[in-house]
């Protein structure tokens, strides 16, 4: 047994033979699984171009721009007349905004109560709008209700009442209103940021709706001699929905017909002066954000130059994909959304971008504007020139849907001085733009030739501010 023993223990030791086995092959992962399936591919926009109004003149030459839509019975008409608060006196602002207030106070043989109740009755939706350079009446209603709503324009334009109760209502909640708004930091900053761009004597320099001591000022003799100079010196017409041409010529021309007339050529306007990059500062303590209101040297409605302005300002801060937006909100997280606008008048205008910014971060991001001002020079690339494009021609689309946009966008074109093809003509211009013609624009960004408000805590932000370069601060007060 023993001999046995010790070879069974060599050959334990000696262990068992290794034998090669082939190896098995690695599976193949499985392609991973879209949620959401293939992207889908996206075709050309279907061509699209924009109505052109027909044109009728009343009698007396004012003229009326129709799209006729028949699909529904509603219709819109709005009225336009050069006078906003541009007209304003000095030390008065605010004047034009009550005057045309008081036009819904009661009108004819019905007084301010009444008349709101006819309004509502008939479902007429009125309006008055008083702008920098011009001022309107919206009146939007059913087919066959909308002869009554033109009969209760026609009073408001030419037998409005002005009651004496009445008009210091509306001018004691218009002071309340405009003391509330020195407590919102966008109202503040933008109100500042016009005035300091055109100087406090220009006429653009004028809030649409007044400052506190302004409203205060106005009398009611003023505002009656108001309402005369802007709506007896002319107004004109645009029209959407279900009347054609000639039925709204004939609706207009019974009720209008003896006061409308031609708008006379509104008098010139200087230009802004230069800038050199001012920065201006309203203190207020406790504020959680910053405003931010940057303000460019821009061009009027007419200006040849506006959309390759308008392609670049897009790209800059005009949707949420853009520079500033991406940057500033979804980068950072800096702010809820930063904004960039062409804000083109009738004659002149500015770039304009705005933002709220965390206290804490202020100094940061005024970094980060002039370095995407700077950036823009350069031009933009022609995705983004693509995108500018594709916005805005949906915001034209977008302005068609509705009898009310149709007739508000001519309306805009008309308080302007452009004839009734130049809402197409933007168009055109702006689909044939090229990358060249944006970037020779894009220089108008420069920080040296702007200003910028700031409305924020001055504790917190300011000596952080010029430790980054920002220069002298001059503190301005809410108007």
């Amino acid at each position: 047994m023993r001999p046995l023993a010790l070879l069974l223990l060599g050959l334990c030791a000696c262990g068992p033979k290794t034998v090669p086995v082939a190896a098995a092959p690695v599976p193949t992962p499985p392609a991973p699984v879209d949620m959401i399936g293939p992207k889908p591919v996206v075709a050309p926009p279907a061509p699209w171009s924009p109505p052109t109004p027909e044109v009728v003149t009343l009698a007396n030459g004012a003229p009326a721009w129709v799209v006729h839509q028949p699909s529904l019975p509603l219709v819109t008409v709005v009225l336009t007349a050069p006078g906003g608060a541009s007209t304003d006196p000095a030390g008065k602002e605010g004047t034009a905004w009550l005057s045309n207030r008081m036009m819904l106070q009661g009108a004819g043989k019905l007084d301010a109560t009444r008349f709101a109740e006819t309004a509502d009755r008939l479902g007429l939706q009125l309006s008055v709008e008083t702008g920098r350079a011009v001022s309107t009446i919206s009146l939007s209603g059913r087919r066959d209700v909308v002869e009554q709503g033109l009969d209760l324009v026609a009073d408001m334009l030419l037998r409005p009442t002005y009651a004496s109760k009445d008009f210091e209502r509306e001018k004691g909640l218009a002071v309340t209103d405009l003391t509330a708004e020195q407590d919102d930091i966008p109202a503040v900053a933008a109100k500042l940021a016009w005035r300091q761009w055109y100087g406090p004597a220009h006429p653009y320099a004028r809030p649409s709706g007044g400052t506190v001591a302004g409203m205060k000022a106005v009398s009611l003799k003023e505002a009656k001699a108001a309402h005369t100079a802007i709506w007896t010196g002319g107004f004109q017409f645009s029209v959407g929905g279900a009347l054609t041409a000639a039925e709204a010529r004939t609706l207009l021309e019974s009720r209008f017909g003896a006061a409308a007339r031609k708008p006379t050529a509104a008098p010139p306007v200087p230009p802004a002066p230069a800038h050199t990059g001012k920065v201006y500062l309203v203190d207020k303590p406790g504020s959680a954000q910053t405003m931010f209101y940057w303000m460019f040297p821009g061009v009027g409605m007419a200006s040849a130059e506006l959309p390759a302005i308008q392609a670049g300002t897009v790209a800059l801060g005009g949707t949420f994909t853009s520079r500033l937006n991406q940057l500033l909100r979804e980068k950072k997280g800096y702010t809820y959304g930063a904004r960039a606008a062409a804000q083109a008048l009738p004659a002149g205008g500015a770039l304009v971008v705005t933002s709220r910014i965390r206290t804490d971060v202020t100094a940061e991001a005024w970094k980060d504007f002039v370095g995407e001002f700077q950036t823009i020079q350069n031009g933009i690339s022609s995705e983004e020139l693509g995108k500018a494009q594709g916005a805005f021609r949906q915001d034209q689309v977008e302005a068609m849907e509705t009898r009310a946009g149709v007739a508000a966008a001519f309306a805009t074109y008309q308080g302007a001085g452009l004839g009734p093809g130049a809402l197409a003509a933007d168009l055109t211009a702006m689909q044939a733009l090229d990358l060249a013609a944006v970037k020779g624009q894009m220089g108008r960004y420069a920080r040296e030739g702007g200003i910028l408000v700031l409305v924020g805590d001055r504790a917190k932000i300011e000596a952080p501010l010029k430790a980054a370069g920002i220069g002298e601060i001059e503190l301005l007060q809410p108007l």
